[in-house]
């Protein structure tokens, strides 16, 4: 019977040890499981943390090649340009300007006319172009332009224009196109609108001759050169 005992003794050993070596290759094989899931998701967590690397990567590639033929390309230049403003101006020289302008820029951007600047001497809504040279004349040297011109009409003799001329009816003329004649500042061709406007169109251009300031010597400088119809 001692001897049955130790047999059963060694059988439940055996077992046990069978049992413990059963339980420790399990073991083994759950932190070998564990460690390759740990190693996989760290692996795909790597792969996907590159591609997002890469992606920022090539954006900011592109961001600095746009940037970089952005830089590249410069805006066009506009070339300086320049004229002479010369009489009758607060500061007389020279306007610089870019792109366009006109005469009334030039004229300001110099300090603006002077007191006796005969502001009609120049059409101050004229373009300007390079290189040109603006006179701003004074009005007594606009008065002794139109008293040149009247001159030269004397001088010439009362002869008819040109055919090629069209003669200017003073029933129509505006303002301007009246101190176009020698003679005929603005005050007088004020006169004779307002003349018109009170007594009705001019019958013959004689009739001038009854506005308060335009007489014989007047009349007989641009008797050749106007109409009444």
């Amino acid at each position: 019977m001692k001897k049955d005992t130790h047999i059963i003794l060694g059988i439940c050993i055996v077992f046990l040890c069978a049992a413990a070596f059963m339980f420790y290759r399990g073991q083994e094989k759950t932190v070998s499981t564990e460690e390759f899931t740990v190693s996989e998701d760290s692996l795909t967590e790597g792969i996907l943390t590159e591609e997002a690397a890469n992606r920022k990567a090539f954006s900011e590639k592109g961001q600095k090649t746009e940037g970089a033929a952005g830089s590249t390309s410069s805006p066009e230049t506009v070339e300086e340009c320049a004229v002479s403003v010369l009489g009758a101006v607060k500061h007389p020289g020279i306007f610089r300007y870019h792109g366009n302008a006109r005469i009334y820029d030039a004229i300001k951007a110099r300090g603006g006319f002077k007191k006796n600047a005969a502001k009609d001497s120049v059409n101050l809504a004229k373009p300007l172009t390079d290189g040109e040279q603006i006179q701003v004349l004074t009005k007594k040297q606009m008065r002794q332009q139109k008293s040149r011109m009247a001159d030269e009409v004397s001088a010439a003799g009362n002869s008819e224009p040109d055919s090629g001329n069209a003669l200017l009816n003073i029933n129509k003329a505006t303002k301007e196109e009246l101190m176009e004649l020698p003679g005929i500042g603005e005050a007088k061709a004020l006169l004779i609108i307002n003349y018109r406007t009170e007594h009705g169109s001019f019958h013959t251009p004689e009739e001038l001759m009854n506005i308060s300031g335009i007489k014989e010597g007047i009349y007989n400088k641009i008797k050749a050169w106007i109409t009444t119809g």
